[in-house]
């Protein structure tokens, strides 16, 4: 049996291992070394001579180097200082690994060759691959027929040549792209690629510059730069241009926005995006990001000198807006910022940025210490949309607000007392100060037989500073309201959950009832801007307090049901209702708390499988009418799910003079690996309108994304300009190109 021979070199000293299955030459050199294998016992010591003279002739070569050559056979040319190594090429120097076929060392020159395919990784975790190669002795520098390059961090780079100096590349006729390679078919042109006579890559810097470049797109050329760079495949972020965006509308025709990022710090970021349009001069958004020790915020501002068809307030010139948050916890304080200011109302609704009836800017500081919590704040509004009023509020400064939870405080109930104190502020009405001391106390029992029984009362204490302006009608309500109010209201509650279990289903009928004596509350009629029935009658609030201006002795009564029938099938019903004890009149219809009983509830749900089906009913108080209806119905896969729903609000439930019916449909696709399409549309079923329109098309893979984006907006706002709004959006990003 012929002798398996693996040869490796390297400098330093050599040791000799005899054993009795094998003989093992090594010339050590750190972690590195040469061996000689025989599978056949050895009756001679010449491999060790071999070795020895081998290991000193070729000492002065290697220079000392942490390097090693490993082949099937070596063979050396004394007289020329050649060295030829065959058949499973390893060569190692400075953590970089070379194998291939064949080599040929040239000692004086200090170069070595590579005539047949090799692949060389990196110390760095990069590969190249090539068909030929000329490198020097550290396998550092060199030059390389049809190389291909993959960075550790992801990205590709092919050339015809390639010259490779340290961490500096020089390729030609090169192709640089982000996408894997096809794996049935390495050959086939990616998704997208930039192909450039020359490609500079500084590894170092991590800079990637091009000389006469296209990209092309399923190769096929798209468009031409003569230059262009971008930051190297293993940057997270880098200061430079991110993906473009091209868009069309009605106001601002065809458009571009370039954004421009500023990587100032690792903590703290710019993002410039100029809005290039056909018919308005340029718009332009900044944000700025900062993370300090303390928290972090952000801000976008928003600047533009429109045209006169796109000046929807014509006082107006520069129109402007800022929207911004910030958190930060400062000691023991948790700090909360927010900005939304604008140079004019509908500023944010021209744009299209968003539609927000109500801007607000707050600042709040909340601390908690054991069980006590405590904030403090201020908020200023602006009114968008409606018009100012008495009763709008412009400003609430300061708002104090202490909270402390005592639980097992009294009858083994939980005890919680609230206090606070604000003051509101009117442009047009009366000034407010507003003083609350909130003490509810809460209790629940099961006993023994099934019953759960719960207790819970809530004590209110109010008082009020009024400051009207210098007139008539705002004296009188001021005369006439009370400074100082109590509420209070006690609720007992017993529900009766019945349960019928079986091999295959299960089922819950559980009958509720509570009872709730309040004070009488009609005091707090006189206040100035009062309004009746602040919360909503929906199955949560049935059995929840009111708030305590609003409550009164009442019965509330609902029965419930849920069936189980095992994985494949869940039902649930509820149907309910209020009815009032006491004198006081709830005026306000859209509450649907009555002057005896309240509306009637009836909520439904139905989960099976893919499908759920839900619907929140509100009927009048006899059942026979239907004021309100939300309807929903969706049917999900793994990658596909439909979803409709439908609201019905009769005349007083939602306006005081119209019904809105309205209807909405939504899809979500995902079409294949890659491909995903989703769509929604929203129609006013009264009125015969649409809402609101919009479909993306959107594809994503490791290396692009690419989205196109359809919206039609029909709404439109009274006393302005702002008609229906139809907008194209399309984004194409080159992962780490732009990202």
């Amino acid at each position: 049996m012929a002798p398996v021979l693996r040869t490796v070199l390297c400098i330093s000293k050599i040791a000799v291992i005899r054993q009795d299955a094998m003989v093992r030459m090594q010339i050590l050199c750190g972690r590195l070394k040469l061996a000689y294998v025989d599978d056949m016992k050895l009756h001679s010591a010449f491999p060790a001579i071999a070795a020895f003279g081998l290991g000193c002739f070729l000492a002065p070569a290697l220079m000392a180097q942490e390097s090693a050559l490993e082949a099937d056979s070596i063979s050396v040319d004394e007289k020329n200082g050649l060295i030829e190594a065959v058949g499973n090429v390893r060569a190692e120097a400075d953590g970089n690994f070379l194998s291939t076929d064949k080599i040929y060392l040239d000692r004086q020159a200090g170069t070595m060759e590579a005539p047949s395919p090799l692949v060389l990784r990196e110390a760095d975790g990069s590969e190249i691959k090539a068909d030929a190669a000329q490198l020097d002795e550290k396998l550092d520098s060199g030059r390389f027929s049809n190389l291909r390059l993959t960075p550790k961090q992801g990205g590709r780079f092919a050339a015809i040549q390639a010259d490779k100096t340290g961490e500096s590349l020089v390729l030609d006729g090169a192709v640089f792209t982000a996408c894997p390679a096809c794996e049935t078919d390495p050959t086939r042109a990616p998704l997208w690629q930039i192909r450039a006579a020359r490609i500079n890559y500084d590894r170092a810097a991590q800079d990637v510059s091009y000389r006469h470049s296209r990209l092309e797109v399923f190769g096929l050329p798209v468009f031409y730069l003569p230059y262009m760079a971008h930051a190297g495949p293993e940057i997270d972020r880098r200061s430079g241009f991110l993906a473009p965006s091209l868009a069309s509308s009605n106001d601002f025709g065809t458009a571009v926005e370039a954004p421009y990022f500023f990587d100032f710090a690792p903590n703290y970021d710019l993002t410039l995006t100029p809005r290039i349009s056909e018919k308005q001069d340029p718009f332009l958004t900044a944000e700025w990001r900062h993370l300090t020790r303390a928290g972090q915020y952000e801000f976008i501002a928003y600047g533009h000198s429109p045209k006169e068809d796109l000046l929807h307030d014509a006082t107006k010139d520069q129109r402007s807006g800022l929207i911004g948050s910030g958190r930060f916890t400062l000691a023991d304080w948790k700090i909360d910022i927010g900005v939304q200011e604008a140079s004019d109302d509908l500023f944010f609704r021209s744009y299209r940025i968003n539609t927000l009836s109500r801007l607000e800017n707050r600042l709040r500081a909340e601390r908690r210490f054991g069980n006590q919590s405590l904030s403090i704040s201020t908020h200023r509004y602006r009114n968008t949309v409606s018009a100012e009023g008495e009763a709008t509020v412009d400003l609430i400064a300061p708002a104090l607000h202490h909270n402390i939870y005592l639980p097992d405080a009294l009858w083994g109930g939980d005890m919680s007392v609230t206090s606070s104190l604000t003051h509101l502020v009117r442009n047009k009405g009366i000034d407010t100060s507003h003083a609350q001391s909130t003490l509810d106390w809460s209790r629940r029992h099961i006993t023994r037989s099934g019953f759960v029984l719960t207790a819970r009362n809530r004590l209110v204490l109010d008082g009020y500073d009024f400051t009207p302006e210098n007139d008539t009608d705002q004296q009188e309500k001021v005369d006439k309201a009370e400074d100082f109010l109590t509420a209070n209201a006690l609720a007992i509650g017993v529900a009766y959950p019945l349960q019928r279990k079986t091999a295959s289903d299960r089922q819950t009928l559980t009958p509720q009832l509570q009872v709730v004596a309040a004070t009488d509350n009609e005091e707090y009629d006189d206040l100035p801007y009062i309004s009746s029935a602040t919360q909503t009658l929906t199955r949560a609030q049935l059995f929840n307090p009111l708030a305590t201006k609003d409550e009164a002795s009442r019965v509330n009564y609902g029965l419930g049901h849920k069936l189980a029938l095992g994985a494949s099938l869940q039902t649930e019903f509820f149907i309910g209702q209020s009815y009032n004890l006491s004198d006081r009149e709830f005026t306000d219809v859209k509450s649907g708390y009555g002057n005896h009983r309240s509306a009637l509830l009836a909520d439904w749900s139905l989960a099976a499988g893919p499908l759920t089906l839900s619907q929140k009913a509100r009927f009048d108080k006899t059942g026979s009418e239907l004021l309100r209806s939300e309807t929903a119905a969706r049917l999900g896969f793994s990658r596909l799910s439909l979803s409709a729903s439908h609201s019905f609000y009769e005349k007083g439930q939602s306006n005081p003079s119209k019904v809105l019916d309205e209807a909405a449909a939504a899809l979500d696709w995902q079409i294949g690996r890659h491909w995903r399409f989703s769509g929604s549309m929203r129609e006013n079923l009264e009125e015969g309108e649409t809402v609101r329109a919009d479909a993306v098309l959107g594809y994503e893979d490791d290396c692009t994304l690419l989205s196109v984006d359809l919206a039609r907006d029909y709404s439109r706002v009274t006393n302005s300009n702002i008609e229906p709004e139809t907008s194209i959006n399309f984004t194409f990003t080159l992962r780490t190109i732009g990202q």
